[in-house]
Order: C-alpha cells, then sequence, then structure tokens
C-alpha cells in the first residue's frame, strides 16, 4: 500500500507537469531546453500536446488503474511508464556519453531525475516481486 501512495505521489507529479506544459507551453520550452522555430506555430502545438496531452493522460490512466485493479494485477500497470521514464533517462546518458557538450549539470540532473521517476513509479511492482518471492 506504502508503494502504491509513493508511486501515486510521482504519477501524479508527471501529471501535473503534463497539465502545467499543456496550459503553459513557454513553461515547457524553458524546462526542457527547447524552444519552438520562429514563425512555426507548430511548436508551441508540440509542447502542448507531447510535454502536456502524452504526461497527463499516460500519468492519470497509470493511477487510475493502479488503484481499480485487483492488488496483483495493478502493479504491472506501473511498467510501461516507468520504462519510459528510465529510457528517457537512458536515452540522456548515452547523450552525455556521445554528444559534444552534452555533459552538463542540467542534464546530469535530468538523468537522475528521470531515473527517480521510473524507479517510485514501479515501485509497487517491485514490492509485489518482492512479495511473491517471500511466499516461495
Amino acid at each position: 500500500m506504502i508503494s502504491q501512495l509513493i508511486s501515486t505521489a510521482a504519477l501524479l507529479f508527471g501529471a501535473w507537469m503534463g497539465l502545467y506544459s499543456m496550459l503553459k507551453p513557454s513553461w515547457g520550452s524553458k524546462t526542457v531546453g527547447l524552444k519552438p522555430i520562429e514563425g512555426h506555430r507548430e511548436g508551441i502545438s508540440e509542447f502542448r500536446a507531447t510535454f502536456g496531452g502524452m504526461f497527463l493522460f499516460g500519468h492519470l490512466i497509470t493511477v487510475f488503474f493502479l488503484w481499480e485493479l485487483d492488488q496483483m494485477s495493478a502493479p504491472i500497470i506501473t511498467i510501461p511508464l516507468a520504462f519510459a521514464w528510465g529510457g528517457a533517462g537512458f536515452g540522456r546518458v548515452i547523450s552525455i556519453l556521445k554528444d559534444a557538450g552534452a555533459r552538463t549539470r542540467q542534464n546530469m540532473i535530468w538523468v537522475a531525475f528521470e531515473m527517480g521517476m521510473g524507479l517510485l513509479i514501479i515501485l509497487p511492482f517491485l514490492m509485489m516481486l518482492r512479495m511473491i518471492s517471500i511466499f516461495r
């Protein structure tokens, strides 16, 4: 139960990031250090859609199923989103290792944040695995 609460807190934070990016795309742009190309309004739409809508709804639906499914099924719902966060961190590590000038303080912070979010989100699944191994 505590792992579900911790995971839910991380998921709601991810949903908040999405909502805030959807409502204020300039915040999402500043947060990730990207800005739309001058004269192309699609860039702002991309922040609302990807950093906004995908984050908001992806995290909210995971929270919903985490609490609506039975105790043995619910933790499994965290796997895709947790791996997405971990994958973002992994991609950033590759960038730090391969791209000139990418080893910045900001990128290092984002790696820790993304890996941490993935770990917090998948916590119920890890606890479920632990419980299964205890009963074997």
